[in-house]
């Protein structure tokens, strides 16, 4: 996949990105390919895949047409487990609108992390490293937050448990994962602070390739 190709499967899925963005986009699939020769922050084997694989699959999060994404405007989003900055750095080139703070346990991660937002010049979005669940504790974290997205770090149960104190009242979690998650649905809907949990899959216009790899997106809705 080019920059150019990633551009059009977004524009036909809903989010036209400006040459700048797409530009910066490319710029990101650079430095996370060059980061990752010293730190460990994607597979290496998706090296070449970066921009479908990585980029483009963080992204629908906010393409408009891709069934239970979404993401108010000025909203404030929590990256939980982000790695390499995804999908919190491309979240926020696509969308300048957003508030982001990106976490991970591994402190050289969100040292390469922040690295890069800076030479990236991006505004309003910053790393830490830390756990979730600590960070909740904590006054200037506790329910501050519109969403928490992640991308398959831990079972939805897990996952809802370390957002819970993230999120304001009726916070969202949306999470990038794949393969059979009945047994994860189940339980997390067994959560009482839970109201729904929504499962979908991740099907895109003009690109079938997380389809056939059975990619979804789950919409978790707290109280």
């Amino acid at each position: 996949m080019t920059i150019t190709e990633l551009g059009i499967i977004t524009a036909s899925n809903g989010l036209a990105l400006t040459d700048g963005q797409l530009g910066k986009l490319s710029d990101y699939a650079g430095l996370l390919r060059a980061k990752n020769q010293v730190v460990n922050l994607i597979s290496r084997k998706d090296e070449e895949n970066i921009l479908s694989k990585h980029l483009l699959h963080s992204l629908t999060l906010v393409l408009p047409k891709v069934t239970l994404a979404g993401i108010g405007q000025g909203s404030r989003v929590f990256d939980l487990g982000t790695g390499g900055g995804l999908p919190g750095i491309p979240l926020k080139i696509a969308r300048p609108d957003l508030s982001l703070l990106l976490c991970d346990s591994i402190l050289k991660k969100i040292t390469a992390v922040s690295e890069m937002v800076r030479d990236l010049g991006l505004s309003t979005i910053s790393a830490i490293t830390d756990r979730a669940e600590n960070l909740a504790t904590r006054s200037e974290h506790k329910q501050r937050y519109d969403y928490v997205v992640t991308r398959a770090v831990a079972p939805l149960d897990e996952l809802a448990q370390w957002s819970r104190g993230l999120l304001k009242p009726k916070g969202i979690l949306l999470c990038l994962k794949g393969g059979d998650l009945r047994s994860e649905m189940e339980q997390a809907q067994r959560l009482k602070f839970i109201t729904s949990v929504e499962e979908a899959n991740l099907t895109l216009e003009g690109f079938d390739e997380f389809l056939q790899e059975e990619k979804k997106i789950v919409r978790v809705t707290m109280v």
